[in-house]
């Protein structure tokens, strides 16, 4: 018995002997294949110079309906390396395939000009140096690396066949130069953004590389984190409005440059935002998005500062919109002589003579708005009144919108003794009309929308979400920064004399017969190289619709060569119409009487429950309402008619007729990949519908 124990644990010890030295001589053999393969086979071992590590994907940026405004498409660089172990165990594998490798890259390449003479020496320059190569010297698309892929021996991949392949995210513009500023803009092959959203949430968008990347000489993007999806509160139908308006009054009067922004009264959303100028080119007639002027321009406002001004003596209870001021026959001096004030029609009309407080401001009557800050503020040295009364209104802070580079008004006060900003006897009347004292549009766009949200002031902002695929990952909620900027009494006296200006004052021109608009014309002189030039004017309104139940805020400014306020008003007028007729709950209350008849729209196909949302709202006629999720849409007699729209897994889907939304939906649960270009509905795709698909391939769709 005792001998049997002996023996058991014998071959238990002998067990215990054989498995350690049968891993030791596993871990020689190992040791020695990499030796082996550093030093006898002639492959170099990683530098971290010689790894160039793949970037992760960039996340996009979103319209608050989901609409790609930026997105990151990717492009390939191929290389050749000759230096591979396969290549060094089969010597003869490069010199049988040369002739193929070269045929097939030529006519992959056949655009580039470059025939198979050439990538045949290119390869066989490979062979004897030793090296890698780039087989093209642009990035090409996946269609291309598709083909290059089925070339002989290339087709092995990168370990047998010598293809090595590094990614790069090209940025795409689906709206093209519409809203870049804000957006941003990222040239080809840039890591980080420098203008707009892409620089300022870059960190987000940008992702995380693989930090053991470098030293394992990781190149395939392997354990990269990829960057988020940002959710703006920008609204693309909005800004197609906004950036078109202002376009063609640009073009049409010859203009330097003009911004337009529109803003959510209620939350202070940025929903558009377009700045336009020209280019320093004499034979360039158009204009882009050169400078963020609504963001960052400060300089003198012009008569939309008279509301403020207005509003403090109505704080104060020194005016009321009945009491009565003599504006004279339209010029007038102060300060003995220093100062004169003209008001615009003393030429033509020979002034105003007596208008009550609320027609001064309608008539944007200089005389009468510095007469009143005169007499109360100027003369019984309340100046600092004035400037705190401002101040409590929060127009002495920049808006906070969440871009990089907003500048603080410039507000002077009485203790500024000296230098360009010197507080002078005539320094508060001049600022009273709209001079002396600097904003941004955005910031006064601001103070507006403060008014037509009963006071309480918004902090403007561009940012909804940021999400991973579909999880949020923040959510951007509304800020209130200040409480109210008045009295209730004082914002009732504000709402009347703003709607005045549409009623019977500078822009009753503008009026709507479906809807009450609320806003200011205003005008000033470009001061530059150290004066004002008479020769550039900024003309601009700014205000608010519905004015009896605000829900959108507006501001247009426009440089030009004459004082163009009444075209900034003609802008804000087109973009308000268009806004107003396209919100379904602000068309539905127009009364029946002056609503005009509404024809069929025309009709996409696209998502069912959307569409059947949709005819319900327009309370469109429709003949059969398919159960299937996706449908094709006709007009036949004036009434709707649906069919079934279906998929086969594998094919190119019918894309023609769908909108963006239903577009990036579909094509994101079929796995298909897209690059959008243009707006609207999609006219063309670039591969047929019912053709097979390709993981990897892109289908091009354009919108109009």
């Amino acid at each position: 018995m005792e001998e049997k124990e002996n023996k058991k644990l014998t071959n238990v010890r002998n067990r215990f002997i054989v498995v350690p030295v049968i891993m030791l001589l596993a871990a020689v053999g190992i040791l020695h294949e990499i030796y082996d393969i550093q030093f006898n086979q002639g492959i170099q071992p990683f530098t971290p110079s010689s790894v160039r590590v793949q970037q992760p994907r960039r996340g996009d940026i979103l319209d608050r309906n989901g609409r790609v405004l930026a997105c990151s498409v990717p492009e390939y660089n191929v290389y050749f390396d000759a230096r591979i172990a396969h290549f060094k165990k089969n010597p003869e594998l490069i010199k049988n395939n040369i002739d193929s490798i070269a045929d097939g890259l030529a006519r992959v390449f056949a655009d580039d000009g470059r025939d198979r003479q050439y990538y045949y020496n290119l390869i066989l320059d490979a062979e004897k140096e030793q090296k890698i190569v780039k087989l093209h010297k642009k990035t090409i698309d996946y269609n291309k690396l598709q083909k290059i892929k089925k070339i002989p021996l290339l087709r092995d991949g990168a370990y047998k066949g010598g293809l090595n392949i590094v990614v790069e995210n090209n940025r795409v513009y689906p709206y093209g130069g519409m809203a870049t500023r804000t957006i941003g803009f990222m040239r080809k092959g840039e890591l980080a953004g420098k203008t707009g959203l892409e620089m300022a949430y870059n960190t987000e968008l940008s992702g995380v590389v693989n930090p053991d990347a470098v030293a394992l000489g990781i190149e395939n993007g392997e354990g990269n984190v990829d960057g988020y999806d940002l959710v703006t509160t920008l609204d693309a139908d909005i800004q197609i409005i906004t950036h078109e308006e202002l376009t063609k009054t640009l073009k049409a009067y010859d203009a330097e440059w003009g911004c337009a922004v529109v803003m959510d009264v209620k939350t202070g959303d940025v929903l558009s935002i377009s700045n336009l100028s020209r280019n320093d080119s004499p034979t360039d007639s158009n204009f882009y998005e050169n400078w963020n002027y609504a963001v960052s321009n400060v300089c003198d406002p012009g008569s939309t500062i008279k509301l403020p001004s207005l509003m403090v003596a109505f704080e104060d209870k020194y005016v009321n919109l009945e009491d009565t001021v003599d504006t004279g026959d339209g010029v007038i001096s102060y300060a003995n002589g220093q100062l004169t004030v003209t008001d615009w029609n003393h030429k033509t009309k020979g002034g105003f003579h007596k208008l009550s407080v609320r027609d001064v401001f309608a008539n944007s009557s200089n005389i009468g708005v510095s007469k009143i800050i005169d007499k109360y503020y100027v003369r019984d040295k309340k100046e600092w009144d004035y400037i705190e009364r401002i101040k409590a209104m929060n127009l002495h802070y920049p808006s906070g919108i969440d871009l990089v580079g907003e500048p603080s008004p410039k507000i002077k006060d009485p203790s500024m003794k000296e230098g360009a900003d010197k507080w002078s006897g005539t320094t508060l009347l001049q600022m009273s009309y709209g001079y002396e004292i600097e904003l941004t549009p955005l910031q006064i766009l601001t103070f507006y929308n403060a008014v037509a949200n009963n006071g309480k002031m918004m902090r403007p902002h561009l940012m909804k979400e940021i999400r991973s695929d579909s999880k949020t990952i923040r959510k951007f909620k509304p800020q209130s920064v200040k409480g109210s900027i008045c009295k209730k009494e004082t914002l009732e006296k504000a709402h009347r004399i703003l709607e005045a200006v549409i009623e019977d004052g500078t822009a009753k021109k503008f009026q709507s017969k479906y809807y009450k608009i609320a806003g200011k014309t205003g005008t000033a002189q470009t001061f530059e190289h150290g004066h004002y030039n008479k020769g550039k004017w900024r003309g601009s309104f700014c205000g608010y619709f519905p004015a009896d139940n605000p829900k959108y805020s507006c501001i247009v400014v426009i440089q030009a060569k004459d004082a163009g306020e009444y075209n900034a008003v003609g802008v804000f007028k087109r973009i308000s119409d268009r806004i107003y007729f396209m919100d379904y709950d602000l068309r539905n209350q127009m009364s029946s009487d002056t609503a005009s008849v509404l024809k069929m729209p025309p009709m996409t196909n696209g998502f069912a429950t959307d569409l059947n949302s949709l005819y319900k709202n327009l309370e469109l006629p429709v003949d059969r309402k398919m159960t299937t999720p996706w449908i094709r849409t006709n007009i036949i007699e004036n009434r709707v008619k649906e069919t079934e729209l279906s998929f086969t897994k594998g094919e190119v889907p019918i894309f023609e007729r769908m909108g963006m939304r239903d577009v990036l939906f579909l094509a994101d649960s079929l796995k298909i990949k897209v690059k959008c270009v243009g707006t609207g509905r999609v006219s063309r795709q670039s591969v047929r519908a019912g053709e097979r698909y390709n993981q990897g391939d892109v289908v091009v769709l354009n919108f109009e």
